[in-house]
């Protein structure tokens, strides 16, 4: 494969993604999503899952620990 045909075949997944987009539930909630965590994802989601431990190690309890630890303990 060539430069050019790759080119067009880059450009013909590009509409395809775009028409996936378009018929998509909500497609601007979904792209304001996307553009939203597509810079720096970090800044929200580990404030956000360390608020969300916090809730939970604070509604659980002890409970919470074992619960995390016994994920990790299934694995091994």
């Amino acid at each position: 494969m060539n430069e050019s045909e790759f080119i067009l075949k880059l450009q013909e997944k590009a509409r395809e993604q775009e028409k996936i987009l378009q018929t998509a539930p909500f497609p601007k909630i979904f792209s304001f999503v996307v553009n939203f965590l597509s810079h720096h994802p970090w800044r929200y989601l580990i404030p956000l899952a360390f608020i969300i431990s916090l809730i939970l190690r604070g509604l659980l309890g002890n409970s919470f620990t074992n619960f995390i630890l016994d994920i990790f303990r299934s694995h091994l």
